[in-house]
């Protein structure tokens, strides 16, 4: 690893504002590295037809998502000042993340989210009132 406050990516001597994958980024390679990793699991996703017999994502590209995520919320919750278009890359790259983790819960049969539960639940009550 290079200087411990510089970006350990090839030629780049930007600050370091975190840790993935055990190197230590500036935010653009961070968000660049985040966006092919989801983009090759997005690929991945469209090569693998329904049904196949190769899961779409395995469980270690969805902790690699997962920490992608946090690192990105991180990020944004630090006391980096951060312009405009750094905030919605970091929050593209979140939402995104988030999607590839629903995929996989979806796909286990597992609820995204307690709100799709109750939202179920309610959905069950109408139809059972009518």
């Amino acid at each position: 690893m290079g200087h411990p406050e510089r970006c350990d990516w090839g030629g780049c001597s930007r600050s370091v504002v975190t840790t993935f994958g055990e190197k230590a980024l500036c935010l653009d390679h961070f968000c660049n590295r985040c966006y092919e990793i989801l983009d090759a699991m997005e690929a991945g996703k469209r090569l693998n037809p329904a049904g196949s017999a190769s899961p779409l994502l395995t469980k270690r590209q969805v902790q690699v998502a997962d920490e992608c995520a946090r690192k990105a919320l991180d990020v944004c919750m630090s006391k980096i000042n951060l312009n405009n278009l750094e905030r919605a890359r970091l929050l593209d790259i979140l939402l995104w993340c988030g999607d590839v983790i629903n995929a996989l819960a979806r796909r286990n049969g597992q609820p995204e989210n307690e709100r799709d539960e109750k939202r179920k639940s309610t959905d069950q009550r109408v139809q059972q009132r009518s």
